[in-house]
């Protein structure tokens, strides 16, 4: 019920400089859902381990996307 299926987005470096070399990659974070221990714990109606969190934030990037100037090597 939270986030979106899809996201769309036009992104512009306002540091850009065409002269200098960059690379450029997206960060994605998703939406907190419960770490498997917690599953195991409410199927065998047991207490979740208190030395473990209770949820998980996955993380992932994308690959990096490289800018040369015209001209270099």
């Amino acid at each position: 019920s939270s986030g979106s299926p899809e996201l769309a987005s036009v992104w512009e470096d306002p540091d850009f400089e065409a002269s200098e070399p960059a690379f450029y990659y997206a960060r994605v974070i998703e939406v907190k859902k419960p770490r498997w221990t917690a599953y195991d714990a409410r199927y065998f109606k047991e207490d979740p381990p208190q030395d473990s969190a209770s949820e998980i934030q996955d993380r992932a990037y994308s690959s990096p996307v490289w800018y040369t100037p015209r001209g270099s090597s």
